[in-house]
Parts: C-alpha cells; structure tokens; sequence
C-alpha cells in the first residue's frame, strides 16, 4: 500500500487489523479457546472489498502497461478491463499472441496474490 501512496499510518492501521484478530469455535454451544488470526481478514469485514480492489487494480495496471494487446476496436489503445465487485472482464483484439501474452500476465498475477483465475 505504500507504493500505491498510502501514509505509514494508515498502513499501521491496517496491520493491526489484520494482526489483532482473534476468534473462538463454539463446539456445542461451548466457547473454546481464543485463537489469534494471523492471516486474512474476518468474513464480512466492511475494509475487505476494498483492500480487493487495490489488488485487482495492480492486475489492471499489468495488463495496460504491457504493450502487446490491443483494444478489439480501437487502435492503439490497450485491452478493455472491466472490473465490477469481484468479477473481471479483459476484452482484447483476437490473435493468438495477444492471448499469450495476457495468460502470462494473468499466471504471474496468480502467483503474486494467491488468487484463483477461473476461465
């Protein structure tokens, strides 16, 4: 988050939000133990759409910065990324290359994130 301009302090912020979690199973309507949360965000935190977005918006930026895609329409511009919620679109001109080169920007984003690219 520092690369993309965020101060120190709100970066403090958001690491202690995700290092001051903790959380207890109930087994049979019985509290266990209170177990610390050292990856992740809680299901339902209101931060966790938009920590998404500053990710996918690095995917967004990979794809424009490329080079070797083009819009289907509209020459010289770069592929049209569309990103709503969780759910990305890449509309790009048809060649085989074209394809290449993005399932390689795609295979090194999955790798950088961890995230799950269904196609």
């Amino acid at each position: 988050m520092e690369v993309r301009g965020f101060p120190t302090r709100w970066c403090d912020w958001m690491d202690a939000i995700f290092h001051s979690s903790m959380s207890a199973v109930l087994l049979n309507g019985v509290p266990g133990r209170w177990i610390t949360c050292k990856k992740g965000l809680r299901q339902g935190n209101p931060i966790s759409p938009y920590l998404f977005l500053l990710v996918v918006d690095v995917l967004q930026w990979m794809i424009q910065q490329d080079g070797g895609m083009a819009h289907p329409l509209v020459a010289g511009k770069p592929p049209l990324v569309l990103q709503y919620a969780d759910d990305t679109l890449i509309v790009l001109r048809a060649e085989l290359e074209a394809v290449r080169r993005l399932k390689s920007i795609l295979d090194d984003f999955v790798a950088a994130t961890g995230l799950v690219i269904n196609f």
